[in-house]
């Protein structure tokens, strides 16, 4: 044992050893000349300090104890301080579950009304959201007969029926839901078909975002076809997606009658024989516009000016251009008086209210209504009375010799006419009354105006009369009276006027 003492100190000389010099005499000499020995430990006890202090060669380590009830993480997101090993033990856990385990009756009084909850709160959810609308539910047995209307009426190109029919259910239904999902896939179908194509569109629109995902990519496909139609048509110009061209290419199916009417032949009986003077005389005489029309009249101010064929003629014109403006004005009021039909869809109407607007034509060649108050405003003067002439265009009747004139006072809804009737002439003064809608001039409160006396006299202003034209040169009107009007034959049809410079005659008179 003690050489492997004297071997172990001279091998352990490095890192976690001990060394000693050499051994050297083992006494030396004191002050006082006497020898002491060098204290050394003895060997037992070295070797145990060795065993202690060193993990080198020859030496050993362990760690140092610790509790066996607790443990460091070494992780720091799992905390920094000791804890307990088996947690559910030290903190009173250990509770059973799985299967096989029967839960206490708190435990399933506590899971049934979390159940509940749960199932509630999805209901809710389902409700808000319009997966499950209760509105649906109450009135399922009328939805799916105004359904079943539409398909049937869709596959017989009824299209508007179709569209009526599923537009009284839709303020019961909603686009999250399979029923109602269908039911306004079917509207906007209908509404394509029909024409209503910004309705459709619309509708396509807010089934994109249906939670039916059959619902919504038909949308989708539907939605993606009509706008590309759209494009082709309005920004491509494609003639092939022009309604000109598929009206003439395809047949509503919807309409026909009679199918051999598509394929019959038919040809057109009559004829005009160019060789005669009457049809040189009729395309002389037409009248195209309503510039040409306005420079008639105003050139025909004595007998033989203008043909009286054209004269009619201009007149003709004017009257039927007149009468088809008001006909389209009156449409267009009534469509923006018309109380709109509301078509909700998740509680937010389809469509709102459009006004319809005319598009007036501002070219010199196309006639132009004015509008009541520039009528109104226009006729306030001095008329002399040009000519008359009757319904049918067979006499014309100039006044070059005879003055017959009015004056139309409209701040002051008066007018003053005089006019003659062989050697007596006869001025009354009255009241004016004039309708806007009809641009109708009517005497009130004048001594045989609208009457029979008015009527003797042949007084071309005496009934009520529309202003067809009015600007400021000409005044061009026509009898308002229905019953005189009605007449091929009646006289006095038209009446032209000239303006006069105010007080040329009134004055005078």
């Amino acid at each position: 044992e003690s050489e492997f003492v004297t071997a172990l100190k001279q091998a352990t000389s490095g890192v976690g050893g001990s060394w000693s010099s050499p051994d050297e005499d083992d006494s030396e000499n004191s002050e006082d000349g006497s020898t002491s020995a060098s204290p050394q430990a003895s060997e037992p006890e070295f070797v145990t300090a060795m065993k202690q202090a060193t993990s080198g060669v020859g030496g050993s380590w362990s760690a140092p104890d610790e509790d066996e009830e607790s443990y460091q993480p070494k992780i720091g997101t799992w905390g920094a301080f000791p804890r307990p090993k088996n947690i559910s033990v030290a903190y009173g856990g250990g509770k059973r579950v799985g299967a096989g385990v029967n839960p206490d009756l708190e435990s399933r009084e506590r899971e049934e009304q979390n159940d509940l909850e749960a199932k509630e709160r999805l209901q809710r959810y389902k409700e808000l959201a319009g997966i499950d609308c209760v509105s649906e539910k109450e009135n399922i047995q009328e939805i799916e007969e105004a359904l079943a209307i539409a398909k049937r009426a869709m596959a017989r190109g009824l299209y508007g029926t179709a569209a009526s029919s599923i537009e009284k259910v839709c303020e019961y239904c909603s686009t999250n839901s399979k029923v109602g999902g269908e039911v306004f896939l079917e509207l906007a179908m209908a509404y394509e078909a029909v024409g209503r194509t910004e309705e459709a569109k619309t509708v396509y629109t807010e089934l994109s975002n249906s939670r039916i995902t059959d619902i919504k990519n038909n949308a989708r496909k539907l939605l993606y076809g009509l706008q590309a139609i759209e494009f082709m048509r309005d920004e491509v110009k494609a003639k092939s997606f022009s309604k000109k061209k598929t009206t003439q290419e395809f047949i509503d199916v919807a309409k026909i009658q009679i199918a051999d009417d598509y394929d019959t032949k038919r040809y057109n009986t009559a004829y005009v024989d160019l060789s005669k003077n009457m049809y040189k005389t009729l395309t002389q005489s037409v009248v195209r516009t309503a510039q040409e029309a306005r420079n008639i009249l105003v050139r025909a101010q004595y007998s033989g000016e203008e043909p009286r064929l054209k004269i009619v003629q201009a007149l003709r014109f004017i009257n039927r251009e007149f009468s088809a403006a008001i006909s389209k004005e009156k449409e267009l009021k009534r469509k923006n008086d018309e109380p709109i039909k509301v078509v909700l869809m998740n509680g937010k109407p389809i469509a709102t209210k459009k006004t319809y607007e005319e598009t007036m034509e501002t070219g010199s060649d196309n006639f132009r209504l004015g509008s009541a108050e520039q009528m109104r405003e226009t006729m306030d003067g001095e008329w002399r009375l040009q000519l008359i002439a009757d319904k049918r265009g067979d006499g014309v009747k100039y006044f070059n010799s005879t003055i017959a004139w009015q004056y139309l006072d409209t701040d002051k809804m008066k007018v003053t006419s005089c006019r003659p009737n062989g050697w007596v002439t006869f001025k009354e003064c009255g009241d004016l009354d004039f309708n806007e809608g009809l641009r109708e001039i009517v005497r009130v409160n004048l001594p045989g105006s609208g009457g029979i006396l008015g009527s003797f006299l042949q007084d071309p202003s005496a009934l009520a009369q529309q202003i067809m034209f009015v600007d400021s040169v000409l005044l061009v009107c026509r009898l308002a009276d229905k019953k005189a009007a009605s007449d091929e034959d009646a006289k006095k049809y038209f009446s032209v006027w000239r303006r006069v410079e105010k007080g040329t005659y009134s004055d005078a008179s």
